[in-house]
């Protein structure tokens, strides 16, 4: 990870010195000195970074390189944001800028010899790669964590697989897929996280009797990380010829066996299984000696999804699930307890209760559960499974073993996928260390931070960093490091995350190592009085301060810094809950935070102080659901925000200052501002978010500057609601996709208005929010046709929008909330809502009655039914609805919800749903 650290201080150093050489003025000879010397380390530390796990010496090395990394950014960033304060325009202040400069040769002269001192420290590291033995260290350790597990992990066809669990359907699916295939090659992909059975599955599909019946020959192939093209096709080619043939292919150069084994596979029917593929690069040169018209079929087993769709876009890809608590628990007792008949039954039923227990720890993963349950199959006593259920993470990470002295554990299969991992996508996974274990993760905050970090870089023109973080995160979900909590139905785009409890742990191994975050636990606080002092000594630059609320909210006395400290976050184990802060927070001495989350405090006096402006280096703050209610005018000074989430509970009084911030991309404002605020935004030229814009507090007109705008929210007073302002906005916001429309009914209600003509001005909006009156719904040629999401509050429809609504080509997502509709019958005609996947209906207080023709909303999948009283029951035509995966029913009758229930007259509707949930039915 050391590498992606001296990588971004390599590149800032090039833009420093490409575009501020004026700054740079009798310093720029040092600063190139100090880049070239961080370019030659840079060479080793790939090398180094794969050894360091097996030697302290290479450890401390890497360590001193990344501090060093580290101090040179932000002595230069220091230095730069100083400077930039005197910046004006015109040939007379550039001059006046140098004069002011030269002025301060003291001051430059001390920043250049820090440098200096930096590039020496950098020379004297490389030098001990000799005197200290390192360059010793890295090339003792022959073997690196890939080639020391690969022997571990090779995989062999005739290996024998016992205590199969979960895998029946996936193996009948595969199996009828891959005979049921023409005379053309396909790829087969079973795709997954390490650990997961990809192998185990592939092996029953091998030898499966009908699939032997189908191919001539088979062939198996272990590729793994370090794949070398000539072995895996000679593997193949002796694998299908004749053993008297095994000398004569032996010999064989290159291209005569990729000839030979073209024209086998085109002439006889077989099935290859390359197991343990990594990169779409190792699938290039392979792929040339399989033909395109032949019988033959190609199994893959690949942690990455990448390489399946690349191999074969149109192929069959299998992603084996986690096994339920069920088969857990099934396959654990088939291994530790299956067979032990000399067990007394009243112990072997105290170890079924334990054994049940430990194996929903092991969160589905096959291979955890196969490492458990070998060790619990060797232990004989009730105490003995006691002592592993209390230590269970690492026995299970380790096989029972402090130093992890098994041959294959759990830990060092899922670290494969952290180290191929690229550098900058290294530090990326790291930061998921931050959250607690269970902690959906939120995927726009976290690329956030990414970005605050300068952990996300910008690649090619027309992507913003944004974009980037996110192909960053779909990266880690692609090489299954990640999992996908939701999905944006509308943009595909992931919109919450997690990692599975064994990766996780992996993560908070590597971040340790690499002093990646410090992790503190609330819980752990033994004196209020000596807050965490452990993060005045931690070396790590970033702290995660995890507060767990039970049924008193968490108290802490003040707040203790490591100096260095890059990021500071406070996340709630209990989302929506709060903290309180009592004593006074001091920043002074953070001054080179990039991240400052303080979502949930409730800090003494209701302000932050002054010294925030001191921290000139922050780029993401968030007071998110504090209980600040004014801002000191010095966050001013913070010229480098990016994120700045405003959103406290209450009133908010923000001084005229925001126009300083020109660099910021997401502002959230509160949703109450102090009458005293007048804001002037004109000058945020680059914000892609705005939320909740106050027209009464600001001026609409400072929109027509923010052309990079892709969401908006906009609250305009119920005394003013003159659209014009708004639709003109059209004319400059082309990037706009996301809008939203607030027009408060207190202090009195607004009168209806009609919103064609702004619906209309926006021509490519995906999603759109109206909480307003209306006098009628526009009609469907009024709205974009690249309209996926529409949500509805109080709007006051007396006629049913369905009529209008189900026309529109591309509506996924239709939410229908408290007042937006008064009628009392809605209609979903044949062929309506072609594409719409979720409706809600919610607090419909005059529904009656709901019709749903035999054909309407085919692709429909979840189902919200909310608090609609006068409703009778769900529509006949939802037993049509064959694709609706899920029906959720809340604060409806008691009679309406045992109408749906089991044996009850309507159940035949949703029979064929597999989930339904109903809550609060039953008052």
């Amino acid at each position: 990870m050391a590498e992606a650290i001296v990588s971004v201080t390599v590149q800032k150093l090039g833009e420093f010195l490409l575009e501020e050489p004026l700054f740079l003025f009798g310093i720029s000879d040092q600063v190139k000195q100090l880049q070239d010397e961080l370019k030659r380390l840079r060479c080793f530390l790939k090398d180094a970074d794969e050894k360091q796990r097996k030697s302290e010496r290479v450890r401390n090395w890497i360590a001193e390189i990344r501090e060093a990394a580290y101090d040179a950014e932000d002595l230069l960033e220091a230095f730069f944001l100083k400077a930039e304060s005197k910046k004006g325009k015109g040939i007379k202040k550039v001059c006046r800028r140098l004069a002011c400069i030269m002025n301060e040769a003291v001051s430059l002269h001390s920043v250049g010899s820090e440098i200096r001192e930096i590039t020496t420290r950098l020379t004297k590291i490389a030098a001990s790669m000799k005197d200290y033995g390192i360059k010793e260290a890295m090339d003792g350790e022959r073997l690196s964590l890939f080639d020391s597990l690969r022997e571990q992990r090779q995989s062999f066809s005739y290996a024998d697989e016992h205590n199969l669990v979960g895998l029946e359907q996936s193996l009948e699916k595969l199996v009828n897929d891959l005979v049921s295939g023409g005379e053309k090659l396909r790829v087969m992909s079973i795709c997954g996280m390490g650990g997961l059975g990809k192998t185990t599955l592939a092996k029953q599909v091998f030898h499966h009797s009908i699939v032997r019946r189908h191919f001539d020959r088979f062939a198996w192939v272990y590729v793994s990380q370090e794949f070398r093209r000539r072995h895996v096709w000679q593997e193949i080619l002796l694998s299908l010829s004749y053993k008297d043939e095994n000398q004569r292919i032996l010999g064989l150069r290159d291209e005569q066996l990729g000839e030979e084994l073209h024209r086998f596979l085109k002439r006889t029917k077989c099935l290859i299984v390359l197991d343990d593929i990594w990169g779409t690069d190792a699938w290039d040169g392979l792929k040339h000696v399989f033909p395109h018209e032949t019988g033959s079929n190609i199994i893959l087993t690949t942690r990455n999804k990448e390489v399946a769709l690349y191999a074969d876009p149109r192929g069959v890809l299998h992603e084996p699930r986690l096994l339920t608590h069920e088969e857990s628990w099934e396959l654990l007792e088939k291994i530790s307890l299956q067979g032990r008949d000399n067990l007394e039954p009243m112990l072997v039923k105290k170890l079924e209760e334990i054994g049940k227990q430990m194996a929903i720890r092991c969160g589905g993963l096959p291979l955890a559960i196969t490492v458990l349950g070998g060790l619990l199959a060797m232990k004989n006593t009730l105490n003995q499974w006691q002592r592993v259920q209390e230590n269970i993470t690492p026995y299970v990470s380790n096989g029972g073993s402090s130093n992890g002295s098994k041959s294959m554990m759990v830990a060092d299969v899922l670290s494969l996928s952290y180290e191929d991992l690229p550098p900058h996508l290294k530090q990326c996974f790291l930061y998921f260390a931050h959250y607690p274990e269970d902690f959906e993760v939120h995927v726009g905050t976290l690329v956030s931070y990414w970005i605050a970090e300068g952990l996300v870089m910008p690649v090619e023109a027309g992507m913003t960093v944004e974009d980037i973080g996110q192909d960053y995160l779909e990266e880690l979900v692609k090489r299954s490091i990640v999992m996908v909590g939701k999905r944006d139905i509308v943009t595909s785009e992931v919109m919450t995350c997690r990692m599975h409890d064994l990766m996780r742990e992996v993560c908070l191994q590597k971040a340790e190592q690499e002093s990646f975050v410090q992790v503190v636990d609330s819980r752990q606080q033994q004196d209020e009085a000596e807050a965490f002092p452990s993060l005045l000594t931690n070396t790590s630059r970033r702290v995660s301060v995890q507060v767990h609320v039970g049924a008193e909210e968490h108290r802490i006395e003040r707040l203790y810094m490591n100096p260095q400290c890059r990021s500071l976050v406070y996340l709630m184990k209990n989302q929506g809950s709060q903290w309180t802060l009592l004593g006074k927070i001091s920043l002074r001495k953070m001054k080179l935070l990039r991240v400052l989350d303080l979502e949930g405090a409730q800090i003494k006096g209701g302000k932050l102080p002054d010294d925030v402006g001191d921290l000139i280096h922050l780029r993401n703050l968030s007071l998110r659901l504090t209980n600040v209610k004014e801002l000191t005018s010095c966050i001013g000074n913070l010229t480098l925000m990016i994120t700045l989430d405003l959103f406290v509970k209450g009133r908010l009084y923000i001084p005229d200052v925001i126009w300083k911030l020109k660099r910021l991309r997401h502002l959230c404002m509160p949703s109450e501002l102090d009458p005293r605020t007048k804001l002037n935004l004109s000058t945020l030229r680059n914000l892609q978010q705005l939320w909740d814009f106050p027209v009464g507090q600001c001026n609409p007109r400072d929109l027509l500057a923010m052309t990079s705008l892709r969401r908006l929210s906009i609250n305009l007073s119920s005394q003013n609601t003159d659209f014009e302002v708004v639709s003109s906005l059209s004319r400059v916001l082309k990037r706009l996709r996301g809008l939203t429309i607030n027009v408060p009914c207190e202090p009195m209600p607004p009168p209806p208005v009609d919103v064609t003509q702004l619906v209309s001005a926006f021509a490519d909006l995906s999603e759109l929010e109206l909480f307003l009156k209306l006098e009628k719904l526009p009609g469907e040629q009024s709205f974009s046709s690249d309209l996926g999401a529409l949500r509805l509050w109080q709007c006051g429809l007396v006629d049913d929008p369905f009529l209008v609504l189900e026309k529109l080509p591309n509506l996924k997502i239709l939410q229908l909330f408290e007042g937006s509709f008064v009628g009392s019958e809605l209609h979903c005609s044949v062929n309506g809502f072609p594409q719409l996947h979720s409706l809600t209906l919610s607090q419909l207080e005059n529904l009656e009655e709901w019709v749903v023709e035999d054909g309407a909303m085919m692709r429909l999948v979840s189902l919200e039914l909310k608090c609609c009283k006068k409703l009778k029951s769900v529509p006949e035509g939802t037993r049509f609805l064959k694709n609706l995966q899920e029906v959720e029913i809340g604060n409806m009758t008691k009679a309406f919800k045992d109408k749906l229930a089991s044996g009850g007259e309507d159940f035949y509707k949703i029979q064929h749903v597999p989930c339904v949930v109903f809550e609060y039915c039953d008052l």
